[in-house]
């Protein structure tokens, strides 16, 4: 027997697990795909893609790593300038209280001519002309920024000495962390803009535009947006993720395998090993078979830092 009430108290948490269930999917699903990104681009960036398999667990923890990155870096600043813009608005608001108090009103009735000279559809106008000429503006010069981290690439095979001074080649195999890092933060504010902009634009369209016009005037936001989305991930996989692996040695008879003592474990298969030696800049294939002992020695970066950027 069921008391009244009980039936809908069911069907509403069936419907909140439900909601539940999908948001997790969801956020699976967006984890997932931003963590294999970051490793094509990481892998892309050492010259290893194809020749090192991850499964499902690693694009998830690496989507995991990128998201908890990217909300630390936002949060940060944010809640200072959250801060900063209450107590600009609050002051703001005290001192026009103050004037008119003291005028009369002088001051809103000076506000509320000069809105009257201009109808609400010419401020619409001129503040979605402004929103657009700010995004293209930021566009200019921020696309260049987003693409040259995904011109990094073969850098186990490269020479460091031939690396352009100041580029980004030269910052990861100096191990420039810092300035990589600043590199990516500017170019998370620059995905923040974006989507300041584009909502910004929304709020200024008119209700009594058509859907296709509003689609229309919205579509250069939506699509700057979307390329800044999907490029960040990738760029966190050059200028972020770290390039610290494991210095590993083996033990086997003499002679069987043709490797020097300069190891970093790069994959760890179940018939073998890819490993890298730093001493020649090869990466080489080592079978399991003729493994008598595998030695982790220390986690350590791949590049020598000192080198000039």
């Amino acid at each position: 027997m069921t008391t009244p009430g009980s039936g809908s108290f069911i069907e509403g948490l069936k419907s909140f697990l439900v909601w539940v269930a999908g948001a997790l999917a969801g956020i699976t699903a967006i984890l997932y795909t931003c963590g294999y990104l970051v490793t094509r681009s990481h892998l892309a960036m050492l010259g290893l893609y194809g020749l090192v398999d991850f499964g499902a667990d690693h694009f998830l923890q690496e989507g995991a790593k990128f998201a908890i990155t990217i909300a630390y870096m936002a949060l940060r600043p944010l809640l200072s300038v959250v801060v900063l813009l209450g107590l600009v608005v609050l002051s703001a608001r005290a001192i026009g209280l103050a004037l008119g108090q003291r005028d009369g009103g002088w001051l809103e009735g000076k506000m509320g001519k000069v809105s009257a000279l201009v109808s609400p559809e010419s401020r619409r106008k001129l503040a979605y002309l402004l929103c657009l000429g700010a995004l293209l503006t930021h566009a200019t010069y921020a696309f260049d920024s987003f693409e040259s981290p995904l011109k990094v690439a073969n850098l186990l095979y490269a020479d460091p000495s031939v690396a352009r001074p100041g580029s980004l080649d030269a910052l990861v195999l100096a191990g420039e962390r810092g300035r990589l890092h600043g590199h990516f933060e500017g170019l998370l504010w620059g995905t923040v803009l974006a989507g300041v902009l584009m909502l910004a634009a929304w709020r200024t369209l008119g209700a009594g535009s058509s859907r296709t016009l509003q689609s229309l005037q919205m579509l250069p936001f939506g699509v700057t947006l979307a390329l800044y989305m999907v490029t960040l991930p990738m760029d966190y996989g050059v200028l972020v993720r770290s390039v610290h692996y494991g210095a590993v040695s083996f033990t086997s008879e003499p002679g069987a395998l043709p490797v020097g003592g300069n190891l970093y474990l790069l994959d760890k298969k179940s018939d073998g090993f890819v490993v890298w030696d730093k001493s020649t800049r090869r990466v080489i294939w080592v079978p399991a078979s003729k493994i008598q002992r595998a030695e982790l020695r220390a986690v350590e970066p791949l590049f020598t830092k000192g080198v000039k950027p």
